[in-house]
Formats: structure tokens, sequence, C-alpha cells
């Protein structure tokens, strides 16, 4: 969910006209909104980025890219994290604290723009797709990774649960955007890690702790 920004700015898009879309939304951008925050005339904007469509895509597709880049670093670096059980805990437990500490509260620029433009956007959608598609199969092949070594139960379906995972971080942002209690989300991210565990593993005594911040409700 992190915002990727400069990391993963290719030097030639300007994190603030990424920021005034997610702040606003496409349709409460106006060209003119992308002339203050960049300080550009309209035809400098045109000519170096192009027309607010193609350039909303670009700043939206930059933001995807940096965001699986992010996930498949996290969620498949055996050399930072050997257990692929804990680098999945890690990824989902840090993505939910930094949704619940988010301010002000706007979300993924991911799934705001999923759920504002998606189903009216065809260009939108595709590049949404694939990338939940891509972040799904990081998770997947963490999985598989961890069933591989036993600490996921091997008579689970990897797919399923790599969308499992996507289907809970998402929910959480979207839920955190409304102001669930942050002890309420924890515990459902906590709650999904459990259900990757060997039968008979299912209880959260072991799971590793969430980042400072976030407490559960029990």
């Amino acid at each position: 969910m992190a915002d990727p920004d400069e990391e993963h700015d290719d030097g030639q898009m300007p994190a603030v006209i990424r920021q005034q879309f997610w702040s606003r939304c496409y349709d409460g951008t106006s060209t003119y909104d992308l002339m203050e925050v960049t300080g550009l005339g309209k035809g400098s904007i045109y000519k170096a980025y192009g027309y607010k469509h193609e350039l909303f895509l670009r700043t939206f597709r930059d933001y995807c890219e940096g965001l699986v880049a992010g996930a498949r670093k996290a969620l498949l670096a055996e050399e930072a994290e050997p257990s692929p059980l804990k680098r999945i805990e890690g990824y989902l437990l840090t993505t939910t604290d930094q949704m619940i500490r988010q301010s002000p509260p706007l979300g993924c620029y991911l799934t705001k723009v999923t759920v504002d433009m998606a189903a009216i956007d065809e260009d939108v959608a595709q590049v949404a797709k694939r990338a939940y598609e891509e972040i799904a199969g990081a998770f997947e092949a963490a999985v598989r990774e961890g069933q591989a070594v036993g600490e996921v139960d091997p008579a689970k379906d990897a797919k399923a649960l790599g969308h499992l995972m996507l289907v809970t971080i998402r929910g959480i942002d979207c839920l955190a955007r409304s102001g669930l209690a942050a002890g309420v989300l924890a515990d459902t991210a906590r709650a999904a890690i459990s259900a990757l565990r060997t039968s008979g593993d299912f209880g959260t005594d072991h799971i590793t702790e969430p980042p400072v911040g976030i407490e559960p409700t029990t």
C-alpha cells in the first residue's frame, strides 16, 4: 500500500502530480490544478507529459509498478528473511500498520483508483488487474516456499491462499479509511496469517508481533 514516492519515480514524473490525483481523484483534478502544483503552463504540461488522461495513467502505472516491486522484494527476498511465513507475516502486518497510520487516510492509490475508476475506464482496469495478479502471484510464490519447508499447510491451494492474502490487505486498506479500530484490522491480518499454517497449528500466540502502534482487540 505504501506510496513508492521518489524511490520508484523515473525522474520525469513529479510526485506532486500523482499526489494531486491521489488526493482529489481524476475527475476532481483540472488542468489548472496540474498547472498550479507543477508550476508549468498548459502547453508545457501537454508537451512534457501528454494530456490529462495519459498523464493520469502514467502516474497510476508507475505507482503500481513500484507497489509490485516492493511486494516482491518483501515476500521473496530469501536472503533478508529465510522463513517464507515470516516474510508473509512481516509484509501483511507492516502494510496494515502503514494503512492505519496514514494521515490523511487517503488509502492506497491502487485501491482508491480501482474503486473510483476501474468500472468505467478499461485502461485503468487493465493496469489494476495486472498489479493485483502480480501481487497475488508474489504471495502465492511465498506460500509455495512455505509449503516446501513445512511452514504452510501443503494440503491447501497455494493460489487461493495467495489471493486470500491479497483480498485481506485490500480490504484492510478500505476499512482503515473508514476509521475502523486499529486492533480489529490487526486481528484480521493475524487471522489471515493463521489460515496459512499447517493443520493443528492455527493458534495466534506465535505470530510475529506487529509494529509498535497496533494493539490486539483482546
